[in-house]
């Protein structure tokens, strides 16, 4: 089995990695892998930045019309969807990473090149809007269990993320015989088997950019996919009149098999409540392990199960309320101690807002130093110029196991009130508000911090 992977190098001896310039005719391998974003990408580095790139023979691509010793990028662009139409018509096996279409201008007798020109379409659909629609997020539920893609997706789930959806409502959609594999937020589909002439084109969620082991483990489950793939082939569709055959025993059999059907549904229905509980509940960890996005996402999360509202959208950096007093959170990890910037970055937005609006609020530092340490290894995980300034400033610094702790105390129960009293303590802290304190266990130490200036 031979694999061509276009836009997505992978290490594997059955695999051929090319981009769409210089990659041998499609038409040559039992299956293709392509990421679309490697078409408009190429065309960009050819035409705007003058990469050089060499067709399969040697001949170098140029952005003008083929020569003798040249040949052109548009022809070599253009003859990928020739290929792929008979690849497809012979019943071939086509994966896509789906993202959203784009075009690239500037390629010269090409000017409409876009990122799913090679690839045909069911009829009534296409690979862009209203069909498929840019889109972005990380959770990826698998709904067909038993379909090769499943246990891929599953055991690589930290490693994909979505980049375009497919719209179900559309009855184009509908039409296309279209087999959901997974979904994603929203409940819109993210992975997606077709028809497509004689042959399959299977949308995939776009791969993680990380390099190294996870390539490799990648390539070697790719390739097990691709021939599972082909041993899955969808029988031939009998006739329509083939239902009315009768045969003795197969109506009781037909009826159990709705039976199981509906109670397979329901089980799956339960497990996906189950883990979207789970995953929720899992996300807490991310205080003691998260860096970046992670750590925000879960200190958001936190703060919230504290009884804190959200003042900030989404998208901005996180703003709490409780009780009519408003306070800026800014989060930082590291593997090692956490440096001053979360003070800086707290300090320039409480300025901003002093300047336009007049208020002065109160500030929360979220500090995760050693995230790669378990709790009780750790050292000091903030530095002394971090402490300080915090206490001069009276905000509030807190370490990701602190309020690890205070969300497992919510999580078992805390009382109204004794939720009321963590909140106050955080609002009221002026610098590093231990865990004992952040419970209530314990008294909050005095700053014995001096002045900075």
């Amino acid at each position: 089995m031979r694999l061509l992977v276009i836009g997505y190098p992978l290490p594997h001896s059955d695999i051929d990695n090319y981009n769409p310039l210089n990659a041998p005719s499609y038409f040559d391998y039992d299956a293709v892998l392509v990421d679309p974003a490697a078409i408009t990408r190429v065309a960009a580095l050819l035409q705007q930045e003058g990469q050089e790139f060499e067709a399969h023979d040697g001949r170098p691509v140029v952005n003008a019309a083929s020569t003798a010793t040249a040949v052109s990028a548009a022809e070599q662009l253009r003859r990928r969807a020739d290929e792929t139409q008979r690849f497809l018509e012979t019943g071939g096996l086509v994966l896509v990473m789906a993202r959203p279409n784009a075009t690239q201008a500037g390629v010269v007798g090409f000017e409409g090149c876009d990122r799913y020109h090679f690839l045909p379409a069911p009829p009534g659909l296409a690979w862009g809007p209203p069909y498929l629609c840019a889109a972005e997020g990380k959770t990826v539920r698998v709904t067909a269990d038993h379909h090769p893609l499943a246990a891929f997706l599953r055991d690589f789930r930290r490693h994909v993320a979505y980049r375009a959806v497919f719209d179900d409502h559309q009855p184009a959609f509908r039409h296309a015989a279209a087999k959901v594999v997974a979904r994603g937020g929203g409940d819109l589909p993210v992975a997606v088997e077709f028809p497509v002439l004689q042959g399959r084109v299977v949308f995939l969620p776009a791969l993680t950019d990380e390099i190294g082991q996870i390539r490799m483990e990648m390539a070697e489950r790719l390739v097990d996919l691709v021939r599972q793939l082909q041993r899955h082939a969808p029988a031939e569709e009998p006739p329509y009149w083939a239902a009315s055959l009768a045969l003795p025993g197969l109506e009781q059999v037909e009826a159990e098999l709705e039976e199981a059907e509906a109670a397979a549904a329901a089980a799956s229905a339960r497990v996906a409540a189950a883990r979207e509980r789970h995953d929720h509940l899992a996300s807490y960890r991310g205080l003691l392990t998260g860096d970046g996005p992670g750590l925000a996402t879960a200190a958001a999360a936190a703060f919230a199960l504290l009884g804190f509202s959200r003042e900030s959208d989404a998208e901005a950096p996180l703003a709490v309320a409780s009780e009519g007093q408003v306070a800026f959170v800014e989060t930082e990890a590291g593997r090692k101690e956490v440096v001053e910037w979360p003070y800086v970055r707290l300090q320039r937005r409480l300025e901003e807002r002093l300047l336009q609006q007049g208020d002065q609020l109160k500030g929360t530092v979220v500090a995760n130093g050693y995230r790669l340490l378990a709790p009780e290894d750790r050292d000091r995980q903030f530095t002394d110029a971090l402490r300080v300034a915090c206490e001069n400033y009276r905000y509030c610094l807190l370490t990701g196991d602190t309020l690890f702790a205070l969300v497992k105390r919510a999580l078992g129960g805390a009382s109204d009130a004794e939720l009321t009293g963590m909140r106050r303590r955080i609002l009221a802290a002026n610098g590093l508000l231990p865990t004992g304190a952040a419970l209530g266990e314990t008294e909050q130490p005095a700053s014995d911090a001096g002045p900075i200036f």
